[in-house]
């Protein structure tokens, strides 16, 4: 994913940005205890939303532990403890995703410049094959998301809509697959469009610089008006559609029945995606 998704710190009481680490540190040890060390490089705040999120609406909680960290072996932390569902799917997808990115670097780039891709796709590729047993729906999720991702970069009529669309479906997709009472499935598929998009629509935004300057897919370029600044233009072009698709993830939130975290969860949906937004567009945190 794309790390936009994250709590805004100077808004959140203390308490709580503990709890969050904590979410945050139960996924990184879920993800070396599942997948090995090394796929603790796809850990990112993205997957800590989704293990938040299942954890608001599981009904059992197994609390947390402290214990060394394994990155900083001088350092101990607090866990949410890693045996405990909220972090299963959460770590699944990180990998699978992770796994994906590379599939895509490998297609983007030439042979000799894919090198490295390619060696690392020794280990992703492990890392899904193994999440894909646990949850068989994410094969096909993050093999439709990069085949409609390489159709719409491919198409030279590709617009904002169509590019953000395999984004937008995929989050969908993957927070449908938190358990939890089927009334809430239709709440979790629109806030994941919303949020998917918002998230490619962020990331087009803040690449769109380099993007010019080595000539790599955005779907802002060709909109581009001459002699105009490019995150200027982003910003007129992108902002109404990211408010409003922040909004309506927020409104949707509110449908929810949260059993806990909901202070966190609320930081993230009305502070953290509109100061991330923000950041990208006047460089102020």
């Amino acid at each position: 994913m794309f790390g936009y998704i994250k709590v805004h710190k100077p808004e959140l009481k203390v308490k709580d940005f503990e709890i969050y680490n904590a979410v945050y540190c139960g996924l990184c040890r879920k993800l070396g205890k599942t997948y090995g060390a090394l796929s603790k490089f796809s850990l990112s705040y993205d997957m800590t939303f989704v293990s938040l999120l299942q954890a608001s609406l599981s009904e059992e909680f197994y609390g947390y532990e402290r214990k060394r960290c394994r990155v900083n072996p001088f350092k101990k932390c607090t866990y949410c403890k890693s045996d405990s569902d909220s972090h299963s799917l959460a770590a699944a997808a990180s990998v699978a995703l992770t796994d994906m990115k590379v599939r895509d670097n490998i297609a983007d780039c030439r042979f000799f410049k894919s090198l490295c891709y390619r060696f690392l796709r020794l280990f992703t590729k492990c890392w899904s094959k193994k999440a894909y047993r646990d949850f068989p729906e994410l094969e096909k999720i993050t093999d439709e998301y990069f085949k409609s991702q390489q159709l719409a970069e491919n198409d030279p009529h590709c617009g904002l809509d169509q590019a953000a669309e395999p984004t937008a479906l995929a989050v969908s997709q993957i927070l449908s697959l938190i358990e939890c009472e089927e009334k809430y499935k239709f709440v979790l598929k629109r806030m994941g469009y919303c949020l998917g998009k918002w998230v490619y629509l962020c990331d087009v935004a803040d690449d769109l610089e380099q993007d010019i300057k080595l000539h790599r897919f955005n779907p802002l370029i060709k909109e581009l008006p001459n002699n105009t600044e490019p995150l200027k233009f982003a910003e007129t072009r992108l902002v109404p559609i990211l408010n409003t698709c922040f909004v309506e993830c927020s409104t949707y939130s509110e449908l929810l029945e949260i059993k806990r975290f909901k202070q966190i969860l609320d930081n993230i949906l009305y502070e953290g995606l509109k100061n991330a937004q923000l950041k990208i567009f006047t460089e102020e945190t």
